[in-house]
């Protein structure tokens, strides 16, 4: 197992045979790394909604989504759903559920190379205990080529607060850059929206 600290997995997901994505049981995908698969690779959220909604059954399970011509990816279902009350229970990761989708991913993609967020630690999976959620990927991961972005991931709403903070930067030195870096923007949000047919961001 490889450790990539710092760096946004996101950019890097065609690198590897196969990419885990840690989610809930509601198909939610709506904020850090699940929304940017979901947004780009609409076959994977496809994958999610075909699943039973709010079904306990699918914690510790595994699907892989796959689509001719786009990267693999596999969900992993490691928590029941939101974390409505973060005062009283910060951490709302299942960790048998993680250690049974691990234990998955280990059989499935032997010998393969696979990438990962480190699963159930961001506040969008679990929250879950660092040293816990390593001690399970330590044990379960023994076969597979894995190599794990620890990195934190941000909110809709933060992406798209860091987008405009560097545009608004480029316009105040250089206008023509800051249109075209806009025109782009846009281009890319209304490919997304043609793929997924219900988000640009």
């Amino acid at each position: 197992m490889k450790m990539i600290t710092g760096i946004d997995l996101f950019e890097h997901v065609k690198e590897y045979d196969v990419t885990l994505v840690g989610t809930n049981l509601y198909a939610s995908m709506a904020h850090g790394f699940q929304l940017q698969v979901m947004i780009n690779y609409p076959h994977v959220y496809d994958m999610n909604l075909k699943t039973k909604y709010g079904d306990l059954k699918k914690l510790g399970t595994v699907v892989e989504c796959q689509k001719e011509g786009e990267p693999t990816f596999a969900l992993c279902f490691i928590s029941k759903g939101y974390n409505f009350r973060p005062d009283l229970e910060k951490d709302y990761l299942n960790y048998d559920a993680l250690e049974k989708c691990l234990l998955l991913i280990n059989v499935l993609y032997k010998g393969k190379r696979v990438a990962c967020p480190l699963l159930g630690v961001s506040r969008f999976e679990g929250n879950g205990d660092r040293a816990k959620v390593m001690e399970i990927f330590e044990r379960c991961i023994t076969d597979v080529d894995l190599t794990v972005y620890d990195y934190e991931q941000k909110s809709r709403t933060e992406q798209f607060m860091e987008v405009f903070v560097a545009e608004k930067k480029v316009k105040e030195k250089d206008p023509k850059k800051y249109y075209e870096m806009v025109r782009k923007r846009k281009e890319e949000a209304e490919e997304r929206f043609r793929k997924n047919g219900h988000r640009r961001y």
